[in-house]
């Protein structure tokens, strides 16, 4: 069994399983190269930056970081935001990888191979409608505190990392390209220009900025990431928008108003049907209804 620690030194990073749970108003890291990690934020949000694009986390998505791959973090807030990272030691990581990824024939021939498959993640917000974030709240929630128990826990969230790769796949299959070496390219783009959209989501939104984001025309863009996650650029808008209203409704007092303006829509009226038609209810009694259930 890989350790588990919760208030890790440096030095014992990629040796151990390393869950922490911290609060902070203001917290900088700069080009960390950690192990295979999950990165997210259960009140307010913080913003992890990959490779030059920033994710911006809140409780309504989380962000894979793979091996060695170096990040920053930013927390700059009014309020306490809590963070919750589960960092997964390199020998867990492998030992996922190599079963998930080799073939069965192989794993029975070497079991333990000195090449070891490594778990690599397209970098991505891993919204609600993935089942990563609902188990990544459930250990938030349940993590135990027996070791044993924990351990398969931890285990069983990077088979879940692993499960992301079948659906980055089968995004890339759908992408109408002859060969493979594009239509990984052209998810890889996409990727980029909804990282892009999910950094606008306070803004109108704009399908060109969006397409230049990803070096695609607008109409390549839009065919292009509808085929690979299923819904059109306006639709993932819509959603996420809609995900970001009910957290702020949920853990501020802001008014209607300034929400409105936070998810990116220029008249209240326009807010409050689109947060009907999908809630069945209006903003204010979404908000009485939480406040009268605690």
């Amino acid at each position: 069994m890989v350790p588990i620690l919760h208030g890790p030194r440096f030095d014992q990073l990629f040796q151990a399983n390393i869950v922490l749970s911290a609060r902070a108003r203001r917290y900088t890291v700069t080009g960390f190269p950690g192990p295979l990690s999950i990165k997210a934020v259960v009140r307010g949000e913080a913003v992890w930056r990959v490779a030059g694009v920033p994710y911006r986390v809140d409780r309504t998505a989380c962000l894979v970081v793979d091996h060695h791959e170096p990040y920053d973090l930013v927390i700059d807030a009014s309020e306490p935001v809590e963070t919750f990272v589960i960092f997964f030691a390199d020998d867990l990581a492998r030992d996922v990888a190599n079963a998930r990824l080799r073939p069965i024939e192989s794993l029975l021939d070497d079991p333990a191979p000195r090449a070891r498959a490594v778990l690599s993640i397209a970098r991505r917000l891993w919204t609600e409608d993935t089942p990563l974030l609902a188990v990544v709240n459930r250990l938030r929630r349940t993590a135990a505190d027996d070791l044993i128990v924990l351990d398969v826990q931890l285990r069983g969230m990077v088979d879940h990392c692993a499960d992301l790769l079948v659906r980055v796949r089968s995004e890339r299959d759908r992408i109408a390209a002859a060969k493979p070496a594009t239509r990984a390219e052209l998810h890889r783009r996409v990727l980029r220009g909804r990282a892009a959209i999910d950094e606008m989501i306070a803004c109108p939104f704009d399908l060109e900025q969006a397409a230049a984001a990803a070096f695609l025309s607008p109409h390549h863009f839009h065919r292009t990431f509808s085929a690979a996650f299923g819904e059109a650029p306006h639709a993932y808008v819509e959603r996420r928008r809609l995900a970001r209203a009910r957290r702020l409704l949920e853990e501020t007092d802001a008014p209607i108003t300034e929400i409105c303006g936070a998810v990116g829509y220029e008249s209240a009226p326009s807010f409050t049907t689109m947060f009907r038609r999908r809630v069945g209810m209006p903003p204010a009694a979404y908000r009485r209804k939480l406040r009268k259930a605690r």
